[in-house]
C-alpha cells in the first residue's frame, strides 16, 4: 500500500503530530521560523504569536540577563548540541522546569544555517525527585541525629561504607577512621577467631536477617554488651547491596539485669535462713514443751495412786500445752491467720490503766513517761493481742536499756495521707521510746523476722517483734521503728480508728440458754467439749458431722445454742453448717472454733470464732455471752415425742445426749 505521505512532507507530519513535545526551527539569530502543536501545548503561544520571535523570551529574567540563551546557541554551532534542564516560562508568567536539547542545522557546506530545538515539560518527574532527595536528606538527618543507636552500611563483602553519630559515640571511630574497613575490626578476638564476623553476614545473606547480642570492641579496646541487627539489602531485581547494621550498647542494662538477679538471689536466701530461723526455733521451743507433757505423763502414769503427784503432773501438762497454744497464737498473728477478737476499746481510759500496770515493773533504774492525749480516739481490735502487743514493746525498751535509762508510754491521734507506709486516714499513734543503744542499721530490716533475734541464747524465741509486726498488719494499720545507734528507738503503734460503727458490734446480746449442740468429729474432743458444757451449767447433745446436726436441729427443741468445728469430715464444712442453721433459725446463736482455717479468716465476721486449743474460761464466756435467757422453739415442726428425748435408748437418729 502507497503511502499518502511522500518524501517531501513525511517529516512534517510526524513532527506536527508530537503534543509531548515543543519541536522547532530557530534561525542563526535564535528566531523561532516553525512551531509544532506540542511547543503550542507547552509554552502557550500559538504560531502567528511566536514565528519571528527570538527563543530567549522562553527563558526567565535571571537566565536573560546572564547570556544563557545565547551561550546555548554559541555551544550548540561549536559542539553541534547543546543540552541542560533548567526552568522556562510560559505565555502566562508561569514557570515549567524543562529538559533542553538544541541542535545545529548545518547546508551541504558545513555551514550552520539555523538551530532544531527540543524541549519537553519535566515538571512532574523533577518534583518526584526533589521530593525523593528531600526524603533522603531528612532520612540520613535522622539516622545521624540518633546517637543511642549505631546505624551504618557495609558492602556485599562487610566493609562499612557509611557512619552515623551513634556509632561514633559508640564505638569511637570517626567517620574517615574506618568506612571502608572490615566490621570485623568490632569483634573480640575470641569471637573474630571462632569465625562469627563471617557467620553473622552468611546469615543474613541467607536468611535476610542476623540478630545476636554479645561483647563487642571500642576503639580504645574497652568492651561492651552490644545487641546487633543485620538485615541484608537486595534491589529491585533481588541482587544483594549490602547490609544495613544497627548496634547498641546494652552493657548497664545487663549489669541491671545482673544487679536484679543477685537481689533476688539474696532475697531468696535471706527467705530460706528466715524460714531454716523459724523451723529450727519451732523445733527448739516445742521440743522443750513436749518433753515436759512427755515426763509429766510418765510420771503420772507411774503414780496413779498419789493424787498429788498426779495433780502437779497435771498442772505441768496444762501450763506446757498453754505455752504451746501461746506460741502457736504468735506465729499465726505473724502470719495474719489469727482471728482477732475485736472490741471497741476507749484507749483514753484503758491505756493510762496499762501504764498503771506496767510501770512498777520497770525498776528503780528506768525513768518510766506517759504523754496520752486527753480526746484519744477509740479503736476496734483485740484487746488481749493489743496488750500482748504493748507488752512485747516495753520488754523490748527494757531489755535495750541494761544500764537504766528513760521509757515514754505515749499515744496520740494522727490524721494519715500516706506518710505512713501509704495508710491514710484516722489513726491512733501508740509509742515505745527508749533511750538504750538503738538498733544497728544493718539489721533494722530483719528485726522483724520470725525467730531473729540478737540476744543470747535461751534469752527470748524471736517472736516478739514478729507478732507485733502481725498483729499491727492484720489490724490494717502499721508498726513504724525510728532508731539512732546511741541514741534509742521509737516504736509506734498506728490502728485506724473505728469510732460509733464498732461500738454496735461490741454491744451485742448475752444470756444463758439450757441447752448446746456440740459438732465434733473427733470422738475425744466432742466429749471433752460436753464435760465442760456441761460444767458451765448448759446441757450437752453431739453431733459427729453436719448432717447429723442438722437432722438433730429438726427434732429436738432443747438447743439453744451451736458450737461446731470447722473442719468436718462428710462433705459439708462447719462454716458451711453455721450458714445453713443461720437460714433456717435466724436468731440461734453460733460459735465456730478451729485450729487453723484459712475459710474461716478470710470469711465476712458472721459468726463468733474460738481458735483451738481454747482457754476453758474463754469457751464459759463465749457461751455465756450469747445464749438468750429466754427459752426459745427452734420450729413449729417439733411434735411432743421429740420434746421427751432424754437418753441415747430413746433415739435412732444416732445421736447421743449427754445428762
Amino acid at each position: 500500500m502507497k503511502s499518502k505521505f511522500g518524501p517531501e512532507n513525511a517529516y512534517e507530519v510526524l513532527v506536527q503530530s508530537v503534543v509531548d513535545y515543543a519541536i522547532y526551527l530557530l534561525d542563526r539569530e535564535g528566531r523561532v521560523s516553525s512551531w509544532n502543536p506540542g511547543a503550542e501545548r507547552i509554552k502557550g503561544y500559538s504560531p502567528d504569536e511566536i514565528l519571528g520571535e527570538h527563543f530567549s523570551r522562553f527563558y526567565t529574567e535571571e537566565d536573560r540577563h546572564a547570556g544563557v540563551p545565547e551561550a546555548a546557541l554559541v555551544t550548540a554551532a561549536e559542539s553541534g548540541r547543546y543540552g541542560a534542564e533548567g526552568w522556562r516560562v510560559r505565555k502566562d508568567g508561569s514557570r515549567f522546569w524543562a529538559l533542553v536539547a538544541i541542535d545545529a542545522v548545518r547546508n551541504d557546506k558545513g555551514e550552520v544555517i539555523g538551530f532544531a530545538k527540543v524541549t519537553r515539560d519535566i515538571s512532574d518527574r523533577r518534583e518526584a525527585q526533589l521530593r525523593e532527595l528531600e526524603s533522603e536528606r531528612r532520612f540520613r538527618l535522622l539516622v545521624q541525629g540518633v546517637s543511642e543507636y549505631a546505624i551504618y552500611m557495609l558492602d556485599p563483602d562487610g566493609r562499612v561504607t557509611n557512619w552515623n553519630a551513634g556509632a561514633a559515640r559508640i564505638k569511637g571511630y570517626a567517620a574517615e577512621e574506618i568506612v571502608g574497613e572490615h566490621f570485623s575490626r568490632f569483634y573480640a578476638p575470641e569471637d573474630f577467631e571462632a569465625g562469627l564476623p563471617s557467620k553473622a553476614l552468611e546469615t543474613a545473606r541467607r536468611d535476610g536477617r542476623f540478630e545476636a547480642e554479645g561483647w563487642r570492641v571500642r576503639k580504645d579496646g574497652s568492651r561492651f554488651w552490644a545487641s546487633v541487627v543485620i538485615d541484608a539489602i537486595h534491589d529491585d531485581h533481588g541482587q544483594l547491596l549490602g547490609f544495613a547494621k544497627i548496634t547498641r550498647d546494652m552493657t548497664e542494662r545487663r549489669e541491671a539485669q545482673q544487679r536484679l538477679e543477685e537481689a533476688r538471689e539474696q532475697l531468696f536466701q535471706s527467705k530460706m535462713d528466715a524460714l531454716g530461723q523459724l523451723t529450727g526455733g519451732l523445733a527448739h521451743d516445742f521440743n522443750n514443751l513436749l518433753t515436759a507433757i512427755l515426763g509429766a505423763a510418765d510420771i503420772g502414769g507411774r503414780h496413779l495412786g498419789d493424787p498429788d503427784k498426779l495433780r502437779r503432773m497435771f498442772s505441768g501438762i496444762e501450763t506446757s500445752a498453754r505455752r504451746g497454744a501461746d506460741l502457736t497464737k504468735q506465729l499465726l498473728a505473724f502470719a495474719r491467720r489469727q482471728p482477732l477478737e475485736l472490741k471497741l476499746i476507749e484507749l483514753a481510759v484503758q491505756l493510762p490503766l496499762f501504764a498503771e500496770r506496767i510501770g512498777p515493773t520497770l525498776g528503780g533504774d528506768i525513768q518510766f513517761e506517759t504523754a496520752f492525749d486527753g480526746d484519744l480516739w477509740p479503736v476496734e481490735t483485740d484487746p488481749s493481742q493489743l496488750e500482748q502487743t504493748l507488752m512485747r514493746l516495753v520488754a523490748n525498751a527494757q531489755d535495750a536499756m541494761p544500764e537504766g535509762g528513760r521509757l515514754r508510754f505515749a499515744a496520740r491521734n494522727a490524721r494519715l495521707a500516706g506518710e505512713v507506709q501509704g495508710l491514710a486516714g484516722e489513726f491512733v499513734a501508740i509509742s515505745i521510746e527508749d533511750t538504750g543503744a538503738g538498733i544497728p542499721t544493718e539489721i533494722r530490716p530483719r528485726i522483724f523476722e520470725p525467730f531473729f533475734t540478737t540476744k543470747q541464747f535461751g534469752h527470748g524465741t524471736g517472736l516478739g517483734l514478729a507478732q507485733v509486726y502481725g498483729f499491727a498488719q492484720q489490724s490494717k494499720g502499721a508498726v513504724a521503728v525510728e532508731s539512732a545507734e546511741g541514741r534509742g528507738t521509737t516504736m509506734t503503734l498506728y490502728l485506724p480508728s473505728r469510732g460509733a460503727a464498732a461500738a454496735e458490734r461490741a454491744d451485742r446480746a448475752a444470756a444463758a440458754k439450757p441447752g448446746v449442740l456440740v459438732v465434733e468429729d473427733e470422738p475425744f474432743l466432742a466429749e471433752l467439749a460436753a464435760d465442760l458444757v456441761r460444767e458451765f451449767g448448759y446441757e450437752p447433745y453431739v453431733a459427729h458431722s453436719a448432717a447429723e446436726a442438722l437432722s438433730m436441729l429438726t427434732r429436738i427443741s432443747g438447743v439453744k445454742l451451736v458450737f461446731t468445728d470447722v473442719i468436718m469430715p462428710g462433705g459439708m464444712s462447719g462454716l458451711e453448717l453455721a450458714r445453713k442453721v443461720r437460714t433456717r433459725y435466724p436468731e440461734l446463736p453460733i460459735v465456730l472454733t478451729t485450729g487453723y482455717s484459712q475459710v474461716v479468716g478470710s470469711a465476712p465476721e458472721e459468726f463468733p470464732l474460738l481458735p483451738k486449743p481454747y482457754d476453758v474460761r474463754q469457751l464459759e464466756e463465749t457461751l455465756r455471752s450469747l445464749v438468750k435467757p429466754v427459752s426459745h422453739d427452734l420450729g413449729s415442726g417439733i411434735g411432743p415425742a421429740d420434746r421427751t428425748l432424754g437418753s441415747p435408748e430413746q433415739r435412732s437418729d444416732g445421736l447421743s445426749r449427754r445428762s
